[in-house]
């Protein structure tokens, strides 16, 4: 594990914030997280060019509706989101929200 949160907090209700132990500060939207949940079946349906939330998140609609119920830690390497939508089964390790993170910094 590359990466580690010094602290994991809602920034507000649409957003949650992540400050990294080396110092770096993630804002990552909700909708945003939803959109690149890692498990399996939603890995799945993107790959084959359609979205598991098509109903409750249009792909270019930008929704605070969809946000966590519950955010609970795996281990010491990962946390995983209860999402409004009742899906759950997403598992976001530390390295693959480091990644995901866009701030103009980090996308560059």
């Amino acid at each position: 594990m590359k990466y580690k949160p010094r602290s994991i907090d809602e920034f507000s209700d649409a957003a949650l914030m992540i400050m990294w132990d080396d110092g770096h500060e993630s804002i990552y939207l909700y909708e945003d997280l939803r959109r690149e949940c890692p498990c399996a079946t939603c890995r799945k349906l993107k790959s084959s060019g359609r979205t598991p939330f098509k109903k409750t998140i249009p792909l270019r609609v930008k929704s605070t509706n969809v946000r966590p119920t519950q955010i609970d830690s795996v281990g010491r390497y990962a946390i995983q989101f209860k999402w409004s939508d009742r899906h759950d089964t997403g598992i976001y390790s530390f390295d693959f929200l480091r990644g995901l993170c866009p701030c103009e910094q980090c996308s560059s």
